[in-house]
């Protein structure tokens, strides 16, 4: 029998098969208080949704408790600092629906929190909401986690599928011309050696700045004038700093620089072998290129600072480090080399990549191709 009295007229245990784990029986089984009328007319809907496979393992499971398994889940199986971010954007997202039932969420809900992300306090300074790509990150966030829920027998549809599509607006790359980074190479002359390396080093190769403080001396090859990225180094706070894979199977490249970089590159070697040789068994032996006046590990946010440092000491137009990965790129297509070896150099995974995210600086080229045609089609004079 499948509704049993517990209580007469009040409380009654429904009892359902609804499937097989190998050669075990899987039972839904719940309480329900009530007359028997309305037990067994809740039976009978248990029954309905598992022939129309509508049927939800969990139906009191909240989002909190969907989040902490997900999180559970994903702890082992990615990066550090993704998983840090993820937390970061759950914590949002349990503050404001986590007491809701995983059955019960719906587009209006998560349309008003998303709303709310976009207008609420957002630090001590008392800035207005969150950017648009944060909340697009906590949209694919929440869509992971709901589609892992129809997975996990928890939710049949997913939601946020239907919710108004966060728009992500185009920001305009800031990065350096031509003009402002020949005023950045002159400043440099005065600046110590390890400056002119880094700043130089990132400035040719467009390499990311993990990646740059990721470099050991292996990985530069002396005589061919190349540079091979293969790893990467970041720092989490409760972790410290560590080694870790560059972004994608793209990201591993060989970049070959200029003769500038390679002479300032061995320069600064020899002035680190000079410190090493002075500071003997206080010497940190990093494998790193990039080190501490000690031979530890640059710290990954030690880049940054430096050029900071000499933005600020020479009045020079401030931009992030990255932007120095950008300025080197923008020039590459200034200078007319072909997509596929810029998009290879900078190791995205495919040239449309690289058309997106530079195509403002694709618009002269375009024009020169107009330019040029109209030498083909004007008449000629004979």
């Amino acid at each position: 029998m499948a509704v049993q009295e517990i209580e007469k007229n009040k409380k009654y245990k429904i009892d359902i098969p609804i499937g097989y784990n190998g050669n075990k029986r899987i039972r839904h089984i719940e309480t329900f208080y009530g007359g028997k009328k309305e037990a067994v007319l809740r039976e009978n809907e248990l029954k309905i949704q598992l022939k129309n496979n509508t049927y939800v393992r969990k139906n009191n499971i909240t989002m909190q408790e969907l989040i902490d398994e997900w999180l559970n889940l994903k702890k082992d199986n990615i990066g550090i600092k993704t998983y840090q971010e993820y937390s970061r954007y759950c914590k949002n997202i349990c503050k404001y629906i986590g007491h809701i039932k995983v059955k019960d969420i719906n587009v209006k809900i998560l349309e008003d929190f998303y709303k709310e992300l976009k207008n609420c306090h957002v630090n001590r300074k008392d800035e207005l909401g969150y950017s648009e790509k944060t909340i697009k990150h906590h949209y694919t966030l929440i869509s992971e986690i709901l589609n892992t829920a129809i997975k996990w027998g928890y939710l049949y549809n997913n939601p946020n599928q239907n919710v108004t599509p966060i728009k992500v607006h185009k920001k305009e790359i800031n990065c350096y011309s031509p003009e402002e980074v020949q005023k950045l190479i002159e400043v440099l002359q005065n600046e110590p050696i390890k400056y002119q390396a880094v700043i130089l080093l990132a400035l040719d190769s467009g390499c990311r700045r993990g990646e740059l403080t990721g470099l050991t001396w292996e990985d530069i090859d002396f005589e061919k004038s190349t540079i091979n990225i293969n790893k990467a180094t970041q720092y989490v706070s409760g972790y410290g700093t560590f080694e870790k894979n560059t972004k994608s199977d793209t990201s591993n490249r060989t970049v070959y620089i200029a003769p500038t970089t390679i002479k300032i590159l061995k320069k600064y070697k020899l002035e680190q072998d000079k410190q090493k040789l002075l500071l003997g068994s206080k010497w940190q032996n990093s494998r790193r290129v990039f080190t501490t006046d000690f031979g530890e590990d640059m710290h990954p946010d030690r880049p940054y600072k430096i050029l900071k440092h000499i933005i600020k000491k020479y009045n020079l137009k401030d931009i992030t480090f990255h932007a120095l990965r950008h300025t080197s790129i923008s020039l590459q297509i200034s200078s007319g080399i072909q997509t596929q070896i810029i998009s290879k150099r900078a190791g995205h995974s495919n040239i449309a990549i690289t058309h997106s995210i530079y195509s403002h600086f694709f618009d002269n080229s375009f024009k020169e191709v107009a330019d040029k045609m109209e030498n083909f089609l004007q008449v000629k004079n004979s």
